[in-house]
């Protein structure tokens, strides 16, 4: 990936900030890469289907369904 800044400069830059931008700087970076590194991409509710259908296999869905309404 090319880049305008190498890491050379870069340090050159961060080396004339104070103690407290450098650690800052530290942190924002490590917050960067750890949330690209813990990015959950989205489940679909259709990647699901069918989970846990075995569960009601040998349910009859009627019957359960009315003794529900009894509550």
């Amino acid at each position: 990936m090319p880049s305008t800044l190498n890491i050379q400069e870069i340090l050159s830059t961060v080396k004339k900030l104070d103690k407290e931008e450098q650690l800052s700087l530290l942190e924002k970076i490590v917050l960067l890469i750890r949330k690209n590194e813990t990015a959950i991409p989205p489940v679909k509710l259709s990647d699901i289907s069918g989970v846990g259908s075995h569960l009601w296999q040998h349910t009859k869905i009627d019957e359960y369904i009315d003794m529900e309404r009894q509550w």
